[in-house]
């Protein structure tokens, strides 16, 4: 079914597509250096989530690009690997972009005084678009390998944002009071925290409730075969690959170890199917728990953790063959 006749094409244009949408003026934007088109594209009071905390406004979003912009002059918008979308209602659409982003810390920056080394990290921007402007955005990014690439020690920064948000500058709220894990959402098929889903596609979002429901939820990692093909190739945070079941699963109980009374909660669920992609799930994420398990970030402190991520999946013949997932370790150090 083409998702296009659900969207007026007012909501995009002049573009061809949402996926055109976003990725042309992405690329005027950080490609031209014209964070001003910022004020074209994105509302006024815009809500940005990250892990760090919210911003509520779009001169926050324009003055934010022009200190990385300072920092990483070459980093443009980075290579847009996909975009997941589909419709929000006649005149709004979800846009889940992920981008491989590079570049060379050539100016100062949250991290420092520049140190003239390359970087590569992987973003997805989950946005919420109404009547051409995006109105919220969730984001996601490994900020880990940033570090690595530039030769900073993760946990150290961590102990610096952890007493000022890079976003805000001030203190970083507590899971309980960060909007971004505000709430709760009984069923992503149906509605998310971009609002109601249009009713297709149900089999695909089950399998991938399911597939957090049971092997994350439940531990069920040997039900992993339930949901992945035998061919899973994982791409996450760090640049880390893994390919093959067995790795896929190890991959997740190392993840859930360091947490091992965390529960995950599906917040949004997209899903666009294309020719030349193929059948896609983004969906974000948030893990809740204590940091009470394994000490794969320093001591074990007991401390509540909320981690923000976010999955992009590809489907094949009613199975995961793969997955792309981003979260920010560096904050949840912090």
């Amino acid at each position: 079914m083409n998702a296009l006749v659900d969207l007026d094409p007012a909501a995009y244009a002049p573009y061809r597509d949402p996926r055109d949408y976003i990725l042309s003026w992405t690329d005027a934007i950080w490609i031209n250096q014209a964070p001003g088109l910022i004020r074209d594209h994105y509302a006024e009071q815009v809500k940005v989530h990250t892990a760090y905390a919210e911003t509520y406004d779009r001169e926050t979003v324009i003055r934010n690009s022009i200190q990385k912009m300072s920092a990483f002059p070459n980093g443009g918008g980075g290579l847009g690997e996909d975009v997941i979308w589909e419709a929000r209602g006649r005149d709004g659409f979800i846009s889940s972009h992920r981008v491989l982003k590079s570049g060379t810390h050539r100016g100062y920056w949250t991290y420092g005084p520049p140190t003239g080394r390359d970087w590569v990290s992987r973003t997805v921007a989950h946005c919420l678009v109404k009547n051409q402007l995006v109105v919220e955005e969730w984001l996601a990014r490994d900020e880990y390998k940033v570090l690595v690439d530039l030769g900073l020690d993760p946990m150290e920064m961590a102990r610096r944002l952890s007493a000022a948000s890079p976003v805000t500058g001030e203190a970083l709220p507590s899971p309980d009071t960060n909007e971004s894990f505000s709430g709760r959402i009984s069923d992503a098929y149906v509605e998310g925290v971009s609002g109601p889903r249009p009713p297709r596609h149900e089999r695909e979002c089950r399998l991938i409730q399911g597939y957090f429901e049971d092997v994350w939820n439940g531990r069920h990692f040997d039900r992993i075969g339930r949901y992945a093909s035998p061919q899973i190739a994982l791409q996450t945070v760090r640049m880390r690959r893994v390919q093959g079941t067995q790795a896929y699963q190890f991959d997740l109980i190392d993840l859930i170890a360091a947490f091992p009374d965390a529960q995950v909660e599906l917040r949004d669920l997209a899903v666009n199917e294309s020719p030349d992609f193929g059948l896609r799930v983004a969906a974000i994420w948030l893990l809740r728990g204590t940091y009470c398990g394994v000490p794969a970030y320093g001591p074990v402190n007991q401390a509540p953790i909320a981690i923000l991520g976010a999955s992009h999946f590809e489907l094949r013949d009613g199975l995961i063959l793969r997955e792309w997932r981003v979260f920010d370790e560096v904050a949840t150090m912090a």
